[in-house]
């Protein structure tokens, strides 16, 4: 048990080590140099144009905004979500707007996307339901029905509008390659990490090189070799953004005007603006003078023409024109009455009078004419009574065609905003939009809507509120209803005074002081050991207050000075068996068993103390000692190569006594049995080669060898192995034939082996063979005239049987049977042979048994 308390002592202290190791470096994360680090961001974005051009402005204001969507990035929890004002954190999906690349929660962006549609169809539907298909007016003339604005949501910071197939519906990262993207500790959150690959703007035929970032893309970086607008300076590199770069000469073209040149600087030619010297000019009537713009030389003067027409009654009225008036003809020569139903040509100087005829011109209500007789003048207006409806549709009156007819009913409509009712007198479906303003609390719970009466949530509150840091240096502005939430990066050390003996190393904050992270550094008193303790600082402690002690309104917490810690100093420390010297913590060190096996000598000489360290008088020793366990196994020493019978003795010194094991087996011939000693048989004194005569030796039963040689007589050695040696040496006799085996002679073997095989025949034996072959072709001839008469016999059966006459009887002859020859000589050579067979099986049994 104590064993155990120790090493879970011993796991705890190295647990803790690394507790506070990760504290320690937790809060070494959130010092980070971020004006650096924006620095090294913001100079991809500086552009070297002209500071007063268009492109250098909208560089300018790209920058602006991106710069702030990367310092919200960097802070984490800093952007804001405008529909939830809540913080965005770096796992939270998003959605970015394509126009003013805000964040925005993508649960909250899809809420407010439904929203906005569906209470755009609410109001398309109840519009139909409310009949409105358009209608007539007073004067019978048809108006027709609102437009219905098209189905669309917008964003709720630049309100830039989005079809309904825009709603978002999946998490991408800023440049869209990647889905759902993982949040990387080494990579701007909501990133993927590759290439942006956007084309730049102004499209230029790039795209950016930047890693995955939010907000515009930077100015085009490339370089370009382009000359100037006007083309009169050389080709010069300048960046891709900058190409349509100006030199400082001056155009030199000639204007429209034809006297002056143009004094602007490098354009495009064929683009000079207009001439902008003063000129005297004349009108077009040429009685003026005056100083105009030379790009403008045509003028008109206020002058009436005045020029007599052929009549010399009549002039031109026209005010100041080019040109000659009319031909010179006076126009008043052919007139007609007022009514414009007769005309007639008449001298110019005469009035014309009027026809009598109705007048019947169209009035101004546009469906009567005028009753009255030709005349001169407007005609009056129309009073004709009709029964005419109001605006609402409600009522009817009978009025002159000339009067609007207005009911005092008021609509009971509401208006657009679907709050506050119309009101009006005789609306007549035309309700004019809510002036009134929205009024609501806004999300920040500070302001209120200063809108126009609206449908739908609010706009998130516009209004920015300064946050300054503890101690006041650092400012920021943040969204209305942001301030108690916002992060402020004070690059300040904190002003409060340190609750324990360390110096203040952290920067401004808010709230309390986090504990301090430093080491300790005071003599640890624990164990009067003297170390220096080096656990995290722990003079001042944040503790809960016993529930009995909390007053109503006090703090639930205080801090208090613990004590030291166990002393963990490394001291070196020999187990007590003397195996290792170990680094042990200062409160543990003291000398214990290492576990591990003694591994002393023991008495026997060939095996070691296999006990866990245990204590011994002398550590330094690593003989047995008093402690330490006896050898109780057997002798392992290793037998002589052969022997496989083991060592009756207990474990012992090298060597071992003889083996005295009785081995009985077979000699070489496997006739008898022979005994011997296994120590004498596999004794490994001497040579290889007495070893083997030796062992040879023991094995032989001292009786002549059973085994032939190849010529198929006995060995004439005794007892041995192997094949039997000295075949060369065989005298045995044996018989030698001729060819027709008459002549036999008795040799010696080695002779016979020698190639003395036969004998040669001589005149006797061709004689005899002369007569042999003679006899034989005797006999052959007697069979074949045997045969033949078989045959015909056989054939005069056949044709007595099946022939058509019948034959004449024939005497049977009788054919006697020959005896056939016994050939005894080869039946002698069978009968030897199977003799021999016999005996030598018979020998083969004898051996084995």
């Amino acid at each position: 048990m104590e064993k155990f308390n120790k090493a879970q002592a011993k796991n705890l202290a190295a647990a803790q080590k690394l507790v506070d190791a990760y504290a320690s470096s937790s809060e070494d994360e959130g010092e980070l140099d971020e004006k650096h680090i924006l620095d090294l961001l913001y100079k991809h974005y500086q552009d070297y144009s002209d500071a007063g051009s268009t492109v250098s402005k909208r560089s300018d204001n790209n920058a602006n905004r991106t710069a702030t969507f990367l310092e919200n990035t960097l802070h984490s929890g800093a952007a804001t979500c405008l529909i939830c004002i809540g913080s965005i954190r770096r796992v939270e999906s998003i959605w970015s707007c394509r126009s003013c690349y805000c964040f925005f929660h993508l649960s909250c962006i899809q809420r407010w996307a439904n929203d906005s549609v569906m209470q755009m169809k609410v109001k398309a539907e109840q519009q139909l339901q409310n009949g409105n298909q358009g209608h007539y007016n007073h004067l019978g003339e048809f108006v027709p029905p609102k437009r219905q604005k098209s189905l669309h949501w917008c964003c709720p910071q630049c309100r830039r509008d989005y079809q309904p197939t825009d709603r978002p519906t999946q998490y991408d990262c800023f440049c869209g390659k990647e889905m759902n993207p993982q949040p990387q500790p080494f990579l701007v959150p909501h990133s993927c990490g590759e290439i942006c690959g956007k084309l730049l703007q102004p499209k230029c035929g790039h795209d950016c090189k930047l890693l995955c970032h939010p907000g515009p893309c930077p100015p085009c970086a490339q370089l370009a070799h382009s000359s100037c607008l006007c083309g009169k300076s050389a080709p010069r590199s300048v960046r891709c953004i900058d190409k349509s770069w100006q030199c400082q000469q001056t155009c030199q073209a000639l204007l429209a005007c034809g006297k002056h040149k143009c004094n602007q600087r490098c354009h495009r030619p064929g683009q000079c603006p207009p001439c902008s010297n003063k000129s005297s000019q004349p009108c077009d009537c040429g009685r003026e003078l005056k100083v105009v713009n030379c790009s403008e030389p045509k003028w008109k003067c206020s002058r009436i023409c005045g020029a007599p027409f052929a009549c010399g009654l009549h002039s031109c009225e026209k005010v100041c024109h080019a040109g000659p008036c009319g031909g010179g003809e006076c126009p008043l020569g052919l007139r007609s009455c007022p009514c414009g139903k007769s005309s007639k040509a008449s001298i110019c100087s005469e009035v014309v009078e009027t026809c009598g005829d109705t007048c019947q011109k169209l009035l101004s209500c546009g469906k009567h004419t005028c009753a009255q007789r030709c005349h001169r003048g407007p005609c009056n207006l129309c009073l004709v009574r009709t029964k005419k409806k109001c605006r609402c549709g409600l009522h009817e009156k009978e009025l002159p065609c000339s009067k609007d007819f207005t009911c005092e009913t008021k609509c009971k409509q509401m208006r657009d905003c679907g709050k506050h009712g119309c009101n009006r007198k005789c609306c007549g479906d035309q309700c004019p939009p809510c002036e009134k303003i929205c009024g609501k609390q806004l999300s920040c719970n500070k302001h209120k809507c200063q809108s126009v009466c609206h449908n739908g949530p609010c706009y998130p509150c516009k209004l920015e509120s300064q946050v300054n840091c503890r101690c006041g240096k650092t400012r920021r502005s943040v969204p209305c209803g942001r301030e108690k939430s916002a992060r402020i990066a004070c690059l300040e050390l904190c002003r409060i005074s340190a609750k324990c003996h360390h110096a203040i190393r952290h920067r401004c904050h808010k709230g309390e002081c986090p504990p301090c992270g430093q080491p300790c550094g005071l003599p640890n008193d624990t164990g009067n050991c003297g170390h220096i303790c080096k656990a995290r600082c722990h003079a001042a402690i944040r503790v809960n207050k016993p529930a009995d002690a909390v007053r109503p309104h006090a703090q639930k917490y205080e801090y208090r000075a613990l004590p030291h810690p166990r002393c963990e100093e490394g001291v070196s420390v020999s187990c007590i068996g003397g195996h290792e010297l170990a680094t042990w913590p200062c409160w543990n060190s003291k000398p214990s068993s290492c576990q591990r096996p003694c591994a002393r000598r023991l008495k026997c000489g060939n095996h070691s103390c296999s006990l866990v360290c245990h204590a011994v008088p002398d550590p330094q020793d690593m003989q047995q000692q008093l402690g330490c366990g006896n050898c109780e196994q057997g002798c392992e020493i290793p037998r002589p190569p052969g022997c496989v019978h083991a060592c009756p003795r207990g474990c012992h010194p090298a060597p071992c006594a003889p083996c005295n094991f009785v081995i009985k087996s077979k000699c070489h011939c496997a006739l008898n049995q022979i005994v011997y000693k296994c120590s004498e048989f596999y004794n490994a004194v001497g040579t290889e080669q007495e070893i083997l005569e030796q062992r040879e030796k023991l094995k032989s039963c001292g009786n002549r060898c059973l085994k032939n040689f190849a010529c198929g007589h006995r060995c004439l050695t005794i007892c041995h192995s192997g094949k039997c040696p000295n075949p060369e040496l065989c005298r045995k006799k044996l018989r030698i034939y001729c060819a027709c085996k008459r002549i036999k002679l008795e040799i010696a073997c080695d002779k016979h082996r020698a190639g003395q095989t036969s004998l040669d025949c001589d005149a006797h034996c061709q004689a005899e063979r002369s007569k042999a072959q003679a006899t034989e072709q005797q006999q052959l001839e007697q069979r074949l005239r045997q045969e033949e008469a078989k045959n015909r016999l056989e054939l005069e059966k056949f044709e007595q049987k099946f022939g058509k006459r019948k034959p004449k009887e024939r005497k049977a002859v009788d054919v006697e049977k020959t005896k056939a020859d016994i050939d005894w000589q080869r039946l002698a050579i069978y009968i030897v042979s199977f003799l021999a067979v016999m005996g030598a099986l018979g020998v083969a049994y004898y051996a084995d048994s």
